[in-house]
Parts: structure tokens; C-alpha cells; sequence
């Protein structure tokens, strides 16, 4: 048993966590990082297509599109800094008729309340002088948006974690955590911990731990897959940056885009499909007790009552589940030029943590509960990673000299 007691501890060595526990480390005296992985950044923060989003589509005036905005700026000076890969090469959000023409405005306007820079919408005519295999009427330009290497990222605000006097402690899966008076008792197969406070950013399984404590019972976590695949071509790269097509206004994913990797690689993806567990990478792969504790939640059933689209979306993403056909399809709508032969599925598959609320609402913003010795962060949905430096400045200034949590409870924060 580990006799040492912590200040704060927390949970899950995602991209989130490891920033989380080096900006912790600044202010208090010992902090334990902890991970049921033998490597940070195993799932979600490992799995992505490692772009850092500029900010225009979150909702204005949330505290996400705040973070997500600052939190660009911050994780492009942090690679900058420690010499890890990050391009700074822009997205583009092409609209295919006159009737995505006219949500590219909106989209604009949403992007410089936010206070992302530069925003322009140019004729498909200047789209082409840089990007001369896209196609359509029109595209929004942001030219903060990046890429990065994701796995590299993580490790670097690992290390720094761990330089800042951070104990990391990998390979231990939390079983129990238990809350008494003065400490909150955090058993793993193979230890138990005491902390001050425990942070709960365990991602995939954040709502899990919180219902350890009886927090959080109205909110699931309903995880859907994201598959790509990759170009195989020689010669110039299909696309230079990122191209994106208009969004869904109901429906909490981006959609099938073109994006071009810090190794060269141009990926098509992700899409959004049902998977059947947290961990189900695989298409075959199926978790049974995932799926009956999804299905047995009541915001499940409610979400599909409310969120006629999302079924259908989903349907048409389970029919299409790895298929190049489709796939090739999808990037049709947005490039001139590819061939179905081109196209190769890549190993890489991340899962997306979708927070749902009892009454069917499905989140799209941070919420966080919190009990006297515990603070759960129950959704940091994308962009997660893009957000993570600035979320953990913001979340320490949040937490007193005392180790209480002064911020919202129980509500998507503003």
C-alpha cells in the first residue's frame, strides 16, 4: 500500500489530464497522476487526427469556444517551444450549393464572436490558388487552424507533469473511491491512494467513476468510433490543409473531412459510428456490459425519442462502417481528382466519448461535479485536445488555496 498522501489526484493520463497535473503542480505540494494504461494517452488523446481547431463552431459565449480559442493560441506556442511537430495550415469549410453557401456566413459570425482570427469567406476561384483539387461554390477560411502530433503532445505534458515533481503512476485500473471526512481513498487492483481531492479525467469512463460516488447518475457516456482512411499517392499531397465540409446543425459531429498529417499522410475521416463498448476498436468488437449500461439508461432512450436525425445518422453510419465506396464518396463532395483505389484503411480508430443527459440532451459543452473531495470533469468533448492547456489554467484558477472547488456544478459551465 502506497502510505504516501496526496494533495491532489487525479484520474486518467489523457492530453487533459497530464496538462491538468502540470498546471496543479504549480500550486500544491504533491500530485498524483494516475492510469489503468502502461502509456499515457492510450485512447482518445492517442486515436485522433491531431488537429488543433480555431474556434469558429463552437457556440458563442460558451465557455468552450473561450478555451478552444485561447487553447489553440497556447498549444501552438507549447509546440513551438518544445520542438514538437505542428503546422499551422488552415481549414477550410466548403460549401457545395448556394443553400451551405449562406451557413458558411453564419458560421463566420460564430467564429469572430469567438474571437478567431483572420475569418474570410472567399469564391471557390481563391480557394483553388491554394487548394487546387477542391471543389464547390464557396469556403470558409480560418487560418489558425493545425495539426499536431497528438501522441507526441501528451508525452511532452506528461514529462513536463512528472519534472514538476508530478508522481505518474501507470498500469492501474481504479476499482473503488471512497470519501471520507478529511481524504478520498482511490483503490486499484494492486494500491490504494489518498489525496485531498480526486480529479476525476478519465474521458471514456469519467461517468463511471462519478457513479462510484454516487455523482453524475443522471448522465451516460455513449462512445461512437471514428474510422478513416488514408490517400496512397505519389506526389503532391491531395490536400495541404484541412478541408471540412458545412456542419449539421443537429448533429454534434463534423462530418467526414480531408486532413493532412504532420507525417505527409492525407487522412479521409472520421465518421461517427455506434460502437458496441468504450473500447470497442474494432468493428467485431463488442462489450456487453457497455452496451446494457448505455441501453439501460434513460437518456439513451430519450435521446433517440428527441433526436430524430441523429438516428438516422447513425444508421447510415453503422451501414457504412469502413466502407471505401462510401468513404471515397464523401471526399468526392469536397475534391476533384481521387480514385477509389487510392484510398487505404488506416490502423489508427478513436472513440468519442458522447455525454448524454437523462432527458435525451446530448452535451456538447464541459460539465463538471463535483462533491467535497471530488471533481469530476464528465465531458471534454472535442476539441478536447485543442482546448487542454488553456481548460487547465482555467480549471486551477477554479480551485481554492483550501483544494475546493469554487465553479459550477452540475451544468455545461459559462
Amino acid at each position: 500500500m502506497d502510505g504516501k498522501r496526496y494533495d491532489v489526484a487525479i484520474i486518467g493520463a489523457g492530453v487533459v489530464g497530464c496538462a491538468l497535473a502540470g498546471e496543479l503542480a504549480r500550486r500544491f505540494g504533491s500530485v498524483l497522476l494516475l492510469d489503468k494504461e502502461e502509456s499515457v494517452g492510450f485512447h482518445t488523446s492517442g486515436r485522433n487526427s491531431g488537429v488543433v481547431h480555431s474556434g469558429f463552431n463552437p457556440k458563442p459565449g460558451t465557455l468552450k469556444a473561450r478555451l478552444c480559442v485561447e487553447g489553440s493560441r497556447l498549444i501552438r506556442q507549447y509546440c513551438k517551444d518544445r520542438g514538437i511537430p505542428c503546422e499551422q495550415v488552415g481549414t477550410y469549410v466548403v460549401a457545395v450549393d448556394g443553400a451551405q453557401a449562406l451557413v458558411l456566413e453564419e458560421l463566420k459570425r460564430k467564429g469572430e464572436k469567438n474571437g478567431a482570427p483572420g475569418i474570410e469567406i472567399l469564391p471557390i476561384e481563391r480557394v483553388r490558388e491554394r487548394e487546387p483539387n477542391v471543389k464547390g461554390v464557396a469556403a470558409m477560411y480560418s487560418p489558425t487552424g493545425a495539426i499536431v502530433d497528438s501522441q507526441a503532445l501528451t508525452r511532452s505534458l506528461a514529462d513536463d507533469a512528472v519534472k514538476s515533481g508530478v508522481t505518474l503512476v501507470l498500469g492501474q485500473e481504479v476499482t473503488q473511491i471512497a470519501e471520507t471526512p478529511d481524504a478520498a481513498e482511490i483503490t486499484t487492483r494492486q494500491d490504494v491512494y489518498r489525496a485531498r481531492v480526486v480529479v476525476n479525467c478519465a474521458g471514456l469512463h469519467a461517468d463511471r467513476l462519478a457513479h462510484m460516488m454516487g455523482v453524475g447518475r443522471e448522465y451516460t457516456i455513449a462512445p461512437f468510433r471514428g474510422e478513416y482512411f488514408v490517400v496512397r499517392r505519389p506526389g503532391q499531397p491531395l490536400v495541404r490543409s484541412m478541408v471540412y465540409p458545412v456542419p449539421h446543425p443537429e448533429v454534434p459531429f463534423l462530418g467526414v473531412h480531408l486532413t493532412r498529417t504532420v507525417a505527409g499522410s492525407v487522412l479521409i475521416g472520421p465518421n461517427a459510428v455506434p460502437a458496441f463498448g468504450r473500447e470497442a476498436y474494432r468493428r467485431t468488437s463488442v462489450n456487453l456490459g457497455d452496451m446494457a449500461e448505455v441501453i439501460g439508461h434513460r437518456g439513451f432512450w430519450n435521446a433517440l425519442l428527441r433526436n430524430h436525425e441523429l438516428i438516422s445518422v447513425a444508421w447510415n453510419e453503422l451501414r457504412h462502417s469502413c466502407s471505401k465506396p462510401h468513404f471515397w464518396r464523401e471526399a468526392c463532395r469536397l475534391v476533384d481528382g481521387l480514385k477509389l483505389d487510392e484510398l487505404a484503411l488506416e490502423s489508427r480508430v478513436g472513440i468519442r466519448p458522447q455525454l448524454i443527459r437523462s432527458n435525451g440532451q446530448l452535451l456538447d459543452d464541459l460539465v463538471i461535479e463535483s462533491t467535497a473531495r471530488s471533481i469530476h470533469i464528465l465531458n471534454v468533448v472535442s476539441p478536447g485536445m485543442t482546448s487542454s492547456i488553456a481548460f487547465a489554467k482555467w480549471f486551477s484558477e477554479g480551485i481554492t488555496d483550501r483544494l475546493e472547488w469554487t465553479g459550477r456544478t452540475g451544468e455545461a459551465v459559462a
